[in-house]
């Protein structure tokens, strides 16, 4: 494992290592990301485009654009100005054994670390599809792309993840449960199903193992209220002694804080609460 983030981690809780910029779909340039980080009080901030894929996609930065993402971070690390301490990295699509985080073409980059993520899952036929996105969309491709079969999409989703954890080449797994921000408008309880649970608990087994960071995803927090994973499933991860970020994926410059402050405080509060359970048995 990549000791950068859980020495950034174990050091400060003031950074955010999850962002996207015009490089992909944020919606500023990385200096001004940069500038709101500083001014923020951040200490450690990392840019993580999408990374380039092999299939269509407008939420991913072209090949073509790599080189200059890197020289871009460079440049803003040499800025005489006090900025937090800037990584160029990038969140990488699982799509299939022979296009992930693991495969040689981002390992030959001169990245700082790699975020494993899926936002993909291959239908019935075999064909990818996004399942990020707004719920219309994605109730529209479960109808007409997934044959309506919620629980194959959603087994399939955490059938990529465990795939792109066995194969590994990452240092840090993204919004591991991102599935079930669209699940719940086809099947609102579905996180509570026996058969849903453990498929969580078969990634957080797999994350164990590999011996990798996992995210708290704080990005939809007031727009959505949740966290990705869940908050429900923190305590498996403590409890399985994994490191864990609490990161924004901010793509937008005023929402790099967005729900940080609040993730911290209920890690601690959970730590807290598992640490006095132990001790009064």
């Amino acid at each position: 494992m990549n000791n950068i983030i859980t020495d950034i981690t174990a050091s400060t809780d003031r950074y955010n290592l999850h962002s996207h910029t015009q490089f992909c779909d944020g919606h500023a340039p990385m200096e001004t990301m940069a500038r709101a980080a500083a001014d923020s009080g951040m200490l450690h901030y990392g840019f993580t485009p999408h990374s380039p894929l092999c299939i269509e996609s407008p939420c991913n930065m072209s090949a073509d654009d790599v080189r200059a993402f890197i020289d871009e971070t460079d440049r803003l690390r040499s800025l005489p100005e006090k900025l937090p301490a800037l990584y160029a990295a990038m969140e990488i699509d699982f799509l299939s054994a022979d296009f992930g985080p693991h495969i040689d073409f981002f390992h030959k980059l001169d990245l700082d670390y790699w975020i494993g993520s899926v936002h993909f899952v291959p239908n019935q036929d075999g064909i990818l599809i996004d399942c990020d996105g707004s719920q219309q969309r994605f109730l529209g491709n479960l109808k007409d792309g997934f044959r309506g079969d919620l629980r194959y999409v959603v087994e399939r989703f955490f059938e990529q993840t465990l795939l792109m954890l066995e194969r590994g080449g990452f240092d840090m797994l993204g919004h591991f449960d991102k599935i079930a921000q669209n699940a719940v408008a086809a099947d609102p309880d579905i996180e509570n199903r026996f058969w849903y649970e453990a498929l969580i608990d078969d990634v957080v087994s797999h994350a164990q193992s590999a011996g990798i960071v996992v995210e708290i995803n704080t990005k939809y927090i007031n727009s959505k209220n949740r966290f990705f994973p869940h908050q429900r499933w923190w305590e498996k991860l403590i409890r399985a002694g994994i490191p864990l970020a609490v990161n924004s994926d901010a793509h937008y410059p005023d929402k790099i804080e967005e729900g940080r402050d609040e993730a911290i405080r209920l890690l601690a509060r959970t730590r807290d609460s598992i640490t006095e359970r132990n001790d009064s048995k």
